[in-house]
């Protein structure tokens, strides 16, 4: 034991091995959110450059390519099959993504992500999806790799002749199997201002590289507050009276 003014030091082990435990745990999930504020801004500075790229043409484009790759597309919508991709929020509007077939003059197909439409009243009313021409137009895109159905949702059934279909992921295999066609394996995402284009929200990613390092702040700030409890709490104030007495 050794005397701090009036406050002299008590180890509580228990205390002690806890407090540790958390100040390395904090400091670890802020080096953590400090790694994911690079990660995010190496994506968006490659993001930048293959965007800043030539597009490319539907017989150019390889089932491989990266989510971002510019395109360009010379061809015509199909009227059918359409998609209606269900639980989307824009500005707080519940609603659906509108996807339709387009045929590249080259005969490639592609699903295009055109954008979002509100929901009506109910679920059963019809949604009124803006008609687009069905000649001929060049549209420009991104190539979107998208993952599996949210929250785990199964992707509702797709039947022939049922368009526009409400579905809860898209799943181009079984549109393959209704059409007898196939399809490139990912979806275009169009361009603001190109023909069929409707509203949307497609964020490059979901949580800004700042906010990475402002939480990361916030573990360490945690950690730095573990410290000074362990340290407030083994070094009680005695009576100094009775510690000389004793």
């Amino acid at each position: 034991m050794f005397f701090m003014n009036d406050r002299k030091f008590r180890l509580n082990v228990r205390v002690a091995v806890f407090s540790l435990l958390c100040f390395v745990l904090f400091i670890k999930l802020g080096f953590w959110q400090l790694g994911r504020e690079e990660e995010k801004l190496q994506l968006l500075e490659a993001n930048s450059r293959l965007a800043a790229s030539d597009p490319i043409t539907a017989a150019e484009l390889g089932e491989d390519s990266r989510s971002g790759t510019p395109v360009i597309l010379s061809g015509r919508y199909l009227p059918n099959p359409s998609l209606l991709l269900d639980n989307i929020v824009l500005k707080g509007r519940v609603g659906f993504e509108v996807l339709h077939l387009f045929q590249d003059e080259g005969g490639f197909l592609f699903l295009v992500n055109r954008g979002f439409v509100g929901m009506g009243k109910t679920r059963g009313t019809r949604v009124d999806i803006p008609v687009i021409s069905e000649g001929h137009s060049a549209i420009r895109g991104k190539i979107y790799v998208g993952g599996g159905p949210p929250l785990g949702l199964e992707a509702d059934p797709l039947v022939a002749g049922d368009f526009p279909s409400i579905v809860q992921k898209i799943d181009i295999r079984a549109l393959e199997n209704i059409i007898g066609e196939d399809i490139h394996p990912h979806i275009l995402r169009l361009n603001e201002g190109e023909t069929g284009a409707l509203p949307r929200y497609w964020p490059e990613v979901v949580m800004a590289p700042e906010k990475h390092r402002g939480y990361a702040i916030q573990w360490f700030m945690m950690a730095f507050a573990v410290i000074a409890a362990w340290f407030f709490f083994s070094f009680p104030k005695v009576n100094l009276t009775d510690e000389v007495i004793s």
